[in-house]
């Protein structure tokens, strides 16, 4: 999870720095070099075709070595303007600058010679920057020539950052005088030709939002329109007929007039201003214009294969990307070519940097990030991988990621390693095992648990692998244990006997990854066959004990009842009682050894008071008084009553039996706490001649006796204390014996008192 973090942090890093990297390009046009040169390269194979009725009459070198340099007097172009008012052309377009008045005979002859023309339009120009502070200046035609022509339009040519003029707007507008607030539209003078001819505006105009848009202009090959020599014209040598009806474009293509200017065609050259005017009125009449996509369309287009290829980088091997990143060139490529033979203009620059941008720049970061990791993760498997005999070659010096990659062989290894060393272990255990996922699946079994499973049990649910296992009547009772949801103790486990009449204690234990989360569980199944065969045979020998040993003795102490009281049946009865005490204390240290705790609330003042009255009769006949003096404010405990009833009663029984006549004993239950924790205290004090020194160390231990060490009459206690000491250990106490100072033995026990129901809860 670390590493996908991290690697989507960088991921959305180069995301965000691309595709603002490509935003930037579009935005700025940092790429028009490329897009131009490709727009041209497209342009070639759909050139447009040339139409027949624009018709160019070029002042050409023809026409200046037959009446001389240029400028020529206007009397000259007079006399053209009354040659083809004769032929009666359906518009002329003049592309020669009247903006300066020259001899007033001459302009006279000029206006007169233009307004024998029906369509005639003439040429206005800007000058950038204007004077005064305006924006531009307006250079029209002088006064008679604007008077004498149909209408004039614009004729600036738009310039590509390489100089080339690819581009046209089919008017221009804006504020020519600051002290007008009012914005003037100038139409091209190649829509006003259109306009005259077809009474409307093109279609291109009526399309347009904003008729200033930029739009590229396809060009025919060059020298595609008719062309005829000026002179020949003015000459006479062209016969009108072949005038009529066409559309004039009257304009210099001489080398040495000025008007040449680069043109995107294959051949690199230029073309004369009036040619770039026939192509533009061409692509008017046809509708030919190509429209480039509006900078949001531009850019979405252009983000949108870096997304492809940034998505990809998280699906994708690196040899799928590259063979997608080739692809996605190509259909960016082919693309622009489609929208360019639907006239519309996708400029694929900045989406084939984007792509060229983000392939490397990820590529780099994720190997950092890869890098970092794998250096990071391979000291942590070094640091904490278990020490199990593998070989490691020594290899030569490389660079640092080769090394990685070479420490990441040696550690893939040594898991395949470690992973036969751990599944050689779990499969040679000696007790059957088996390992299920979340979904309770069996994902591996040890050679023991897939005994007797022919068709195999890899991927078997748990509950039939149970039903294969588990008699049908322990089964209820083995899956109650594994629905338990809660972390199992240590000592949590179920038996249940299997078809095969074996018993098995199953214990089940959770799988977690290295951060903690739960995988799935490993069931363990101990073979205890022997050891419930064991236990049966103890169960055996103590219901011998209980009932075949305590018959017999029960039968003597019946047969002493009415007898004699002499010497010989008293140590009878005294021998009988004794074993049969034996017998009772072997008998129920064996069972609580044997058997669950299973407590209740007692009120222990209550149980010792009982425990004492039973021994009243006892008590009596020597003269003690035994007396009880509860200051614990009604304790409770958790406990087992008859175990603890037995226990008490032991403690005072030998109270009596080890205290001389006509004594007393002193039974104090108090509360107290220890290390904050409360407790309820038992101390029972007799008057006797207390306990040997060397006997408090092993009191409790088993036939622990005395007799050799004692102080006066004491006898050693036998199986008593140490059932007593197991009684109280079981209940989570204890149990400690001294000497009183002013003579006599003091046992005090240390119950826990039973908790608050509340705290309980």
């Amino acid at each position: 999870m670390k590493l996908r973090r991290r690697l989507g942090i960088e991921w959305a890093g180069v995301a965000l720095v691309a595709s603002l990297i490509v935003a930037a390009l579009i935005f700025w046009n940092s790429l028009s070099g490329f897009d131009n040169l490709l727009y041209d390269e497209l342009s070639e194979y759909d050139r447009p075709d040339a139409s027949e009725e624009i018709l160019i009459i070029a002042v050409d070198e023809d026409s200046l070595a037959a009446f001389g340099k240029w400028p020529w007097p206007r009397n000259r172009h007079a006399d053209l303007l009354n040659g083809l008012a004769d032929a009666a052309p359906k518009a002329i377009a003049f592309d020669i600058l009247l903006s300066e008045p020259g001899n007033l005979d001459e302009d006279g002859a000029l206006a007169e010679a233009a307004a024998k023309n029906e369509n005639l339009f003439l040429p206005l120009h800007f000058v950038f920057p204007g004077s005064n502070g305006t924006d531009f200046d307006i250079k029209e035609p002088i006064a008679p020539f604007k008077q004498a022509a149909t209408g004039i339009g614009h004729v600036n040519l738009l310039f590509d950052r390489d100089g080339v003029v690819r581009r046209t707007s089919l008017c221009f507008g804006g504020i020519a005088d600051r002290t007008e607030s009012v914005e003037t539209i100038w139409p091209h003078l190649m829509e006003q030709v259109y306009r005259s001819v077809n009474d409307g505006n093109s279609a291109a105009f009526d399309r347009l939002n904003n008729c200033q848009q930029p739009l590229l202009m396809p060009y025919a090959n060059r020298g595609a329109f008719s062309r005829i020599p000026y002179a020949a014209v003015v000459n006479g040598e062209i016969p009108t007929a072949f005038l009529k009806d066409k559309i004039i474009l009257v304009g210099a293509t001489a080398q040495g007039l000025g008007d040449q200017h680069p043109a995107p065609l294959a051949d690199g050259g230029t073309i004369a201003g009036v040619e770039i005017m026939a192509n533009m009125l061409n692509d008017i009449m046809a509708d030919n214009f190509i429209t480039p996509v509006s900078m949001g369309t531009q850019i979405l287009l252009s983000l949108i294969p870096t997304w492809i290829l940034l998505i990809g980088f998280w699906r994708w091997r690196p040899r799928t990307t590259i063979l997608v990143s080739f692809g996605l060139v190509a259909i960016i490529l082919m693309t622009s070519a489609l929208l360019l033979s639907w006239k519309i203009w996708f400029a694929p620059g900045a989406a084939l940097v984007g792509l060229a941008l983000v392939y490397p720049v990820w590529g780099w970061r994720r190997l950092q990030v890869t890098s970092d990791f794998m250096d990071e993760e391979l000291k942590n498997y070094h640091s904490e991988t278990p020490d199990i005999p593998v070989l490691k070659a020594s290899l030569g010096p490389v660079d640092l990621v080769t090394e990685q990659a070479e420490e990441l062989a040696h550690a893939i290894k040594h898991m395949r390693d470690l992973r036969r060393f751990i599944t050689d272990a779990l499969t040679n255990l000696p007790d059957p095992m088996f390992i299920t996922d979340l979904d309770g699946k069996v994902k591996f079994v040890n050679k023991l648990a897939q005994t007797g499973f022919e068709d195999g049990v890899q991927d078997l649910a748990l509950d039939d692998m149970l039903t294969r296992f588990v008699t049908p009547d322990d089964l209820g009772d083995v899956r109650d244990y594994l629905a338990l949801d809660q972390q199992l103790r240590e000592h949590d486990y179920i038996d249940f006997t299997s078809l095969h009449d074996q018993v098995f204690a199953m214990r089940r234990a959770r799988v977690l990854s290295d951060e903690g989360e739960l995988r799935g569980h490993i069931h363990y199944l101990a073979d205890i066959t022997e050891v419930a065969n064991a236990a049966q045979e103890r169960e055996e020998v103590l219901q011998l004990l209980s009932h075949d040993m305590r018959s017999p003795q029960a039968a003597i102490l019946a047969l002493l009842d009415g007898q004699d009281e002499t010497d010989e049946n008293k140590r009878i009865e005294s021998h009988a009682r004794r074993t049969l005490a034996l017998a009772d204390n072997f008998v129920g240290l064996a069972r609580i050894k044997s058997s669950e705790f299973s407590g209740e609330e007692i009120l222990l003042s209550d149980l010792v008071i009982e425990a004492n009255d039973s021994l009243w009769p006892l008590a009596k006949q020597r003269g003690v008084k035994s007396t009880v003096d509860d200051q614990s404010d009604d304790a409770f405990i958790i406990g087992e009553p008859s175990s603890l009833y037995r226990s008490f009663a032991n403690l005072i029984d030998n109270a009596i039996k080890y205290s001389p006549d006509n004594s007393k004993i002193t039974i104090l239950l108090r509360n107290i706490s220890i290390d904050k924790q409360p407790f309820v205290s038992v101390a029972i004090t007799d008057q006797g001649n207390g306990i040997a020194e060397g006997m408090l160390d092993n009191l409790f231990e088993r036939f622990a006796s005395d007799d050799a060490d004692s102080k006066g009459a004491v006898k050693g206690a036998g199986l008593g204390l140490n059932f007593v000491a197991a009684v109280i250990e079981r209940h989570g106490g204890t149990i400690r014996a001294d000497n009183v100072r002013d003579g006599g033995a003091r046992f005090t026990i240390l119950l826990p008192l039973a908790p608050e129901p509340a705290e309980a809860d």
